[in-house]
């Protein structure tokens, strides 16, 4: 459009060399017209630029969008399976604290205890390989290690409860019933992990990222 103004511009301009009395008021007008259109060229120029950065800015945030919705994907499966390793060893312990002495197996209740302690190691293990995704910018990186942090400490806590609990259980006779539900209850009020609180962290960066 402004190219357009500026060859009528020019067309106006050769009319009124042919019609001024003086070329004096001529060039006054170039001059004026010269002014006019180079500010107009300026200010396009300037809107053109502010608007490539405002489309490479959203670009690179829906880019850093994704790292980050696909890495809280695969995090979050880790999550679930913590959960549920928990909401097991917490069945076990209700389980045992149902259980009367005619229908107590010791060695079922050892083997299914270290079972799930296997199973937390395992997701242990994966717990302690997670790492921040890449280019989700500075500050969204950190927050991130700070959430596997907070998972880290939990999942260790987790798994020591389980192990030890395990442990406790693995010498205990079917005559050992009553001594052993006090133990364990108290291994799981002593050693349980705090709650895994993400959500300042979560919050922070869905912010920084525009969800």
């Amino acid at each position: 459009m402004i190219y357009l103004l500026f060859a009528a511009a020019v067309v106006s301009l050769v009319v009124l060399y042919k019609f001024l009395p003086t070329r004096k008021i001529f060039l006054v007008i170039c001059t004026v017209m010269v002014a006019v259109f180079g500010a107009s060229a300026f200010i396009h120029g300037q809107q053109v630029q502010r608007e490539q950065i405002t489309r490479e800015r959203m670009d690179e945030l829906l880019e850093r969008q994704k790292i980050f919705g696909e890495w809280y994907a695969a995090y979050q499966k880790d999550i679930d399976r913590l959960d549920r390793n928990w909401q097991l060893y917490h069945n076990i312990l209700d389980g045992l604290n149902a259980t009367d002495a005619d229908s107590f197996n010791a060695e079922a209740l050892y083997l299914r205890l270290k079972e799930l302690e296997q199973e937390s190691i395992d997701e242990q293990l994966k717990i302690h390989m997670l790492t921040a995704p890449q280019n989700i910018g500075r500050e969204n990186r950190r927050l991130v290690e700070e959430i596997i942090r907070k998972t880290q400490r939990y999942v260790d806590a987790q798994t020591q409860t389980i192990s030890m609990s395990a442990f406790a259980a693995k010498d205990s006779t079917d005559a050992d019933l009553d001594a052993l539900k006090l133990k364990l209850n108290d291994i799981m009020i002593r050693q349980s992990p705090e709650g895994l609180f993400t959500a300042q962290e979560i919050s922070a960066i869905r912010a920084a990222l525009g969800d």
